[in-house]
């Protein structure tokens, strides 16, 4: 049986599994679907469309798929997620975080309190975005990544005349790949690679791709040593990966 809290507002194209707990004033607009043994807390917004008024660089979709959340997922509260989303099992989104259209969020993702993943961003399983972080549109997070707290992305080199309508529209968000560490407030600049199980220091701006596991630190950010073979070691272990 599903928990229904006070001035819930649902659409005609709302489902819900079995054994979901909705709190108070969570609103759900246009296809929801929601897995069971599902918690969304109080004051929620599930399925949002994106608006414009005509004078965004980026055009929308003019239609998108239903929003899904997978099984036991949490949705903290005063949330808001997109419609054409997905999250996968056990996916957690932390309180006022804010999830664009099109996004894909594999099994056990966090996002943390205040996190603001843009459109069309892809989320590997296990990674955590911690507290204020921002995912660029277009940017790809693969399995086993940490993403400090308020560490921020760019999509685009070339905003100084895209936004007069002078280069045409491209948006190529960064990759950061299996078990990189992005520390807090650091900046990934468009396009940049961020290699598996590199380290990228807090304060950090990352202009040039990143090698596997490396340290680089500063502004702009420089290579500074190889991370340590026993805890490279240690890491892929924790996997059953066979490394070189």
């Amino acid at each position: 049986m599903n928990s229904l809290g006070r001035n819930v507002h649902m659409s005609d194209q709302t489902t819900l599994g079995e054994r979901v707990v909705i709190g108070h004033n969570v609103t759900f607009r246009g296809a929801v679907e929601v897995g069971d043994d599902t918690t969304i807390l109080d004051g929620a917004v599930l399925g949002r469309p994106p608006l414009t008024t005509g004078n965004t660089t980026r055009e929308l979709a003019a239609a998108l798929p239903a929003l899904r959340i997978g099984p036991s997922c949490i949705i903290g509260a005063n949330a808001v997620l997109y419609t054409g989303t997905t999250l996968g099992a056990s996916v957690m989104i932390g309180d006022l975080a804010s999830l664009r259209e099109g996004c894909r969020l594999a099994d056990q993702v966090v996002i943390g309190r205040g996190v603001l993943v843009m459109y069309q961003a892809v989320v590997g399983a296990r990674s955590r975005i911690i507290d204020g972080a921002i995912v660029t549109g277009h940017m790809t997070i693969e399995e086993d990544v940490f993403i400090g707290p308020g560490a921020n992305s760019i999509n685009d080199n070339e905003i100084y005349l895209k936004r007069f309508g002078l280069v045409a529209p491209a948006w190529h968000g960064p990759v950061v790949r299996r078990f990189a560490v992005v520390g807090a407030s650091a900046t990934l600049a468009a396009a940049v690679v961020v290699g598996e199980g590199a380290l990228v220091a807090p304060g950090a701006m990352v202009v040039r791709d990143v090698p596997a596991w490396t340290l680089v630190a500063g502004v702009p950010a420089t290579e500074r040593r190889p991370v340590p073979e026993q805890e490279r070691r240690s890491i892929l272990e924790r996997f059953g990966i066979q490394g070189p």
